[in-house]
């Protein structure tokens, strides 16, 4: 209070008692305006403080630069020494951790990268800072600190310590510590909600930069997944490509195999033929025989020949995926095997409503084919019954099946089935080529199935396919 005011005051006052009571009185309201008027000084730069912060979180800025000018300016207004984010290892049970960045008086060492380990804060402080928890030290000597933490502190020369928890979502990222370093510092209310508040928007900056990394590493995902799709594209252009070359080649073996092999067969089998009707007085026993077999075999090549082709069209010819009623073309089959030898006792149990999707010729081609070697190799047999139907895998996935009670197969050779011209049985006891099964094979295989057989000598087979494709387990 200036001489001049309290020369005024003096001459309101009848003695000298009552005007050292009003200059008390007087003093004691200046001290608190004072207070008064710092305090709001201090909450001003306060609210400037928390809107750059909040500013910042606004802009495209990375958080090690969040976290360098908060620091800057939290220093300034609380003129402590050093305020430093830390932050914990993932996955070390928040025992071990570092600084990652501060702000500190060039008296005092900094704490950039130096590494932390303490054992007792993961056992006995995490889960409490976790629930928001705040520690305000006035000075580290006379807290009660555990020895781990006051040796810790007493590296970084801290005197007193303010520390409040970053907390990215509801886990415990690291801590914003408040340092004093020179002396011992009394913390006060408003500067403990202040800095509360600075480290919730703080860990909304931790909250985004977690989004945005997760966003990031989903961008480049999908931008590594579409350069496997366009490279994987490449290669199906390619692979389209020499498909079709392929497919040339194969037409242009096919055609030669078709004319240039049908040709000299013919011939091989007309003029044995003629041998046998304008030589046959000139011929004994034996080279009539072996004229028979050579007419044999050049027919049975042609229909080698017939079967390559037909294979070959099975893999070559366009599918057109419809609904298709394989119980009505199992029907229709069987009741032309059942003209073709009228004599035989062949009972047909066929499962009605069976309805899948695929192509319908080439579905017709597998039902004929596994039909057909049913019919044959129960042939030896006085009755039989042949089935055709579906049963559920263990995958929900519909197995269809072909089953009869005739020759049967030994399992021990059942990988050799489905190769072309690979048979089990002898051609005197049972005639073909072996291409119906490998025929059926390429079929299934292009519908995305599978298919296999099951059977034992003298007691029959059952052929499965299914049409569609399964996952397989790992």
């Amino acid at each position: 209070m200036n001489p001049e005011m309290l020369a005024k005051l003096r001459g309101f006052c009848t003695n000298e008692e009552g005007f050292e009571q009003l200059k008390q009185t007087l003093q004691i309201e200046m001290q608190l305006s004072n207070e008064a008027i710092s305090q709001a000084q201090f909450q001003v730069k306060q609210q400037k403080a928390l809107f750059h912060t909040i500013s910042r979180l606004r802009e495209a800025i990375d958080l090690e630069t969040i976290f360098r000018s908060t620091a800057i300016e939290v220093r300034q207004l609380l003129s402590a020494d050093r305020v430093g984010m830390f932050r914990f290892y993932p996955d070390c049970g928040w025992n071990d951790g570092e600084f990652v960045s501060e702000d500190v008086n060039p008296a005092f060492p900094s704490a950039i990268a130096q590494k932390v380990h303490d054992h007792c804060f993961g056992d006995q402080f995490a889960i409490h800072y976790q629930k928001g928890r705040v520690q305000a030290v006035a000075d580290i000597n006379n807290a009660g600190l555990t020895d781990c933490h006051h040796k810790i502190l007493a590296q970084f020369q801290i005197r007193a310590n303010l520390v409040v928890p970053l907390l990215q979502g509801e886990k415990l990222w690291g801590l914003l510590c408040i340092n004093q370093c020179s002396a011992p510092r009394q913390w006060q209310e408003i500067e403990i909600d202040f800095v509360s508040q600075i480290a919730n928007h703080l860990g909304v900056a931790l909250q985004h930069a977690e989004l945005l990394a997760n966003l990031r590493l989903e961008i480049d995902e999908r931008q590594q997944a579409e350069q496997r799709a366009q490279a994987l594209n490449q290669g199906l252009r390619q692979a389209i490509i020499e498909l079709k070359a392929v497919n040339q080649e194969l037409e242009a073996f096919s055609y030669s195999v078709s004319h240039d092999l049908r040709a000299p067969l013919r011939s091989i089998d007309g003029f044995s033929q003629a041998i046998i009707e304008d030589c046959a007085e000139q011929l004994n026993p034996t080279g009539h025989d072996y004229l028979r077999r050579i007419r044999a075999a050049t027919q049975r090549m042609g229909h080698l020949i017939d079967d390559l082709l037909t294979l070959s069209r099975v893999t070559r010819t366009d599918m057109q995926l419809e609904s298709v009623d394989l119980s009505r073309i199992a029907s229709r089959l069987s009741t032309h095997l059942q003209q073709t030898e009228p004599q035989r006792q062949i009972e047909f149990a066929i499962q009605p409503k069976l309805i899948a999707k695929g192509d319908a010729h080439l579905l017709q081609v597998v039902l004929e084919n596994l039909l057909n070697n049913a019919w044959k190799f129960t042939s030896k047999h006085l009755e039989a019954k042949i089935e055709f139907g579906a049963t559920p895998q263990k995958n929900g996935i519909l197995a269809y099946f072909v089953r009869d009670d005739g020759a049967g197969f030994d399992m021990t050779y059942g990988k050799k089935l489905f190769g072309p011209f690979q048979r089990l049985h002898a051609s005197h006891e049972f005639p073909g080529n072996g291409i119906g099964l490998a025929t059926v094979q390429r079929i299934v295989y292009r519908h995305g199935g599978r298919v296999w057989a099951e059977g034992a000598i003298e007691q029959g087979a059952t052929f499965y396919f299914t049409l569609v494709a399964e996952e397989v387990e790992t």
